[in-house]
């Protein structure tokens, strides 16, 4: 019986070290204020664990590219959202609001995404950050 109580806590324990392994959203600035909306074409989506990634090129006043990337949730997170491998495909147009990465780097974090038919996603689990950007992003833009 101790040596099963002894399995069991150390089973326990092994399976909390992914979770204490995650970090925190600190690094992005989820604020309304800092908030960025960039247009672009989806260059890559990894439908990947622990985060999936969408990076975008856009277009800048000058004529230039640069590509953006944003953390998005992991695939366990997304699925029942109904957001797959091919939500997000090269060549796509979106609009993507996010909160941007704290050091500078052309990053963030997803907050939504809308296609160009006019639909929205929420691609993020970093707490309530999308329905409140997505509320603010229609309201100025109706």
């Amino acid at each position: 019986m101790r040596a099963l109580v002894t399995a069991a806590l150390c089973a326990a324990a092994l399976s909390a070290a992914p979770v204490l392994a995650h970090h925190s959203f600190n690094m992005f600035d989820v604020t309304a204020e800092k908030e960025i909306i960039l247009e672009g074409v989806v260059k890559t989506w990894d439908f990947t664990n622990p985060h999936s990634w969408l990076t975008i090129t856009v277009t800048n006043k000058d004529g230039s590219k640069t590509d953006w990337s944003f953390e998005g949730a992991a695939v366990a997170a997304l699925v029942p959202k109904g957001i797959t491998i091919n939500t997000y495909k090269p060549g796509d147009k979106v609009l993507v609001a996010a909160g941007p990465i704290k050091d500078g780097r052309k990053a963030g974090i997803l907050k939504f995404v809308r296609h160009a038919d006019g639909t929205f996603t929420l691609p993020n689990d970093a707490g309530n950050i999308g329905q409140p950007a997505l509320d603010r992003w229609k309201a100025k833009n109706r």
